[in-house]
């Protein structure tokens, strides 16, 4: 099925971020401070420190709440009511499940089950992949790649929330980027959705920023993941199919993807499952090299921002430059390949120091 787009001023983006960034600001604070601990307590067996990894029902909330005021206010079509219930229903279970890990710490198997099944579903209501580009029909393959970028996407943004402030940052960063992107290319429904994520993100950033006063948990990184990666999905669901709409997505996010797929490969190679957690994730690396919580994920944010920025410039140049695609592509795989050697050596040394 595919949804419609339809107009959206300006000024409703701006309300909506700031609305989603107050909300999002609120409810932190509220839950950092908040005097029914002793329920979660109770519920959790974990103790008051413990309740600070639930901060992500705060971004998502928000979020939701902010996307449904407009609706039901009508600063946005009724239109979209079939898209926002989509989003609603499948960010609510992936939320449902967060919590249950962040309460239970349940199976890896368990919850990439549950994750397939909400991507399946997804797949069905008209998230899919479909073609690249007009040469490329993905055919039946189109269920299995969707499905692999769902949850693909998902994990990424998990793993790499395992220092304070990476993952609301890394998010922030990428929403804002996708943003300018979609609107260049007149991208309604992406673009007001990243906006409204951004400010979501941003109200929760400023409370996990080193040294964080809560966190995401699975509970935030989870339905994130699962926004970022519908965000990206919307427009081809819309007809825009060429191939800028598949790079830029996977440049603004190429650090938890990167980091992911080192990550898979890693354990692969040493033989233990790649369900299992380790300490090898780029900001744990950057950590054992002596630097803080706050230069490790300036690093990361800079990096990214790096990236960002040259896919913001490719978008706005892929009609002036022939074949920038393939060139683009050669020059993110150098970049990468550097940034690699770099950190390895930095490893290298600091282990004969």
């Amino acid at each position: 099925m595919k949804f419609e787009s339809f107009p959206i001023p300006g000024e409703v983006y701006l309300i909506g971020y700031f609305l989603a960034f107050i909300l999002s600001f609120g409810t932190t604070l509220f839950l950092i401070r908040n005097p029914f601990n002793f329920v979660f307590n109770h519920l959790s067996n974990s103790t008051c420190e413990d309740i600070k990894s639930f901060g992500g029902i705060a971004v998502i909330l928000s979020f939701l709440i902010t996307l449904w005021l407009f609706l039901l206010t009508g600063m946005i079509d009724s239109g979209n009511i079939y898209l926002l219930a989509v989003i609603t229903a499948s960010t609510g279970v992936m939320l449902l499940l967060g919590i249950y890990d962040d309460i239970t710490q349940c199976t890896a198997r368990l919850k990439l089950a549950v994750q397939i099944l909400i991507a399946c579903a997804l797949y069905f209501c008209g998230f899919q992949i479909e073609r690249i580009g007009n040469l490329v029909e993905l055919g039946n393959f189109s269920i299995f790649l969707t499905i692999l970028w769902i949850v693909g996407i998902t994990n990424a943004i998990n793993l790499i929330d395992g220092m304070d402030g990476l993952a609301p940052g890394i998010i922030f960063s990428s929403c804002l980027t996708i943003a300018f992107v979609y609107l260049e290319r007149e991208i309604i429904g992406g673009s007001f959705l990243a906006v409204i994520l951004a400010g979501s993100v941003l109200g929760f950033f400023i409370f996990n920023f080193p040294p964080a006063k809560i966190i995401l948990g699975d509970t935030g990184s989870l339905p994130l993941g699962l926004l970022v990666a519908l965000i990206t999905l919307l427009p081809l669901n819309q007809g825009y199919t060429d191939e800028i709409y598949y790079l830029i997505p996977v440049i603004t996010l190429l650090i938890p993807i990167l980091d992911t797929t080192f990550s898979f490969f890693r354990r692969i190679v040493k033989g233990t499952s790649p369900f299992l957690k380790d300490a090898e994730h780029f900001h744990h690396r950057l950590g054992k090299l002596g630097l803080t919580p706050v230069k490790s994920i300036s690093i990361l944010f800079l990096i990214g921002f790096y990236f960002d920025l040259t896919a913001i410039l490719t978008a706005y140049s892929i009609n002036l430059i022939p074949k920038l695609i393939p060139t683009y592509f050669v020059f993110i795989i150098i970049n990468v390949a550097v940034l690699v050697t770099i950190l390895k050596r930095k490893e290298k040394k600091h282990r004969h120091d």
